[in-house]
């Protein structure tokens, strides 16, 4: 038997260094180069904001379970509420500007995903609260990776070769 618990705040934690390791890019990045483009300032955001949401998701069904004190109904109410995040986090960053077409699909799964939780919330046969719930906040965690390792990634253009090389 999985704990929820135990397992929720192993994904805040790692949530949690994932928006740290982007605090030592930023320092890193921002004093090689001092400039950011945009896409770059909102591959950092992304991942801080992700990160949050991760974090804040994994505490939501504690801080319920006080209120409520009724795990499935807890889980009930954090798919809704997760279902929402997702869907307007999705639409929301669709809009952005530097959201080329690669990101547009990924963020169409991101829409899914929050449709997902819509299921559980509903109770339409399935009985997975759970885990539907901590495939909506593994989402945040894959995607806030995604986005550290795409702004950490030096394109071939960018890497000087030496003499040697040629």
């Amino acid at each position: 038997m999985i704990d929820a618990q135990d397992t929720l705040l192993s994904l805040a934690e790692v949530a949690i260094v994932l928006a740290g390791f982007s605090a030592i890019v930023v320092v890193l990045k921002r004093g090689a180069l001092g400039k950011w483009s945009l896409a770059e300032a909102d591959k950092f955001h992304g991942i801080v904001i992700h990160s949050v949401f991760a974090v804040v998701f994994c505490l939501l069904p504690s801080l319920l379970n006080v209120v409520i004190q009724d795990v499935v109904t807890t889980f009930h109410v954090g798919c809704a509420l997760l279902g929402i995040e997702l869907l307007a986090h999705s639409i929301g960053v669709m809009c952005f500007s530097s959201t080329d077409w690669r990101g547009k699909i990924a963020l169409f799964l991101g829409f899914l995903i929050g449709l997902l939780q819509f299921t559980a919330f509903s109770d339409w046969g399935v009985q997975r609260e759970f885990e539907f719930y901590t495939v909506g906040i593994m989402w945040h965690i894959l995607q806030a990776g995604l986005l550290f390792v795409l702004l950490v990634w030096i394109p071939a253009r960018s890497i000087e070769k030496d003499a040697d090389d040629l």
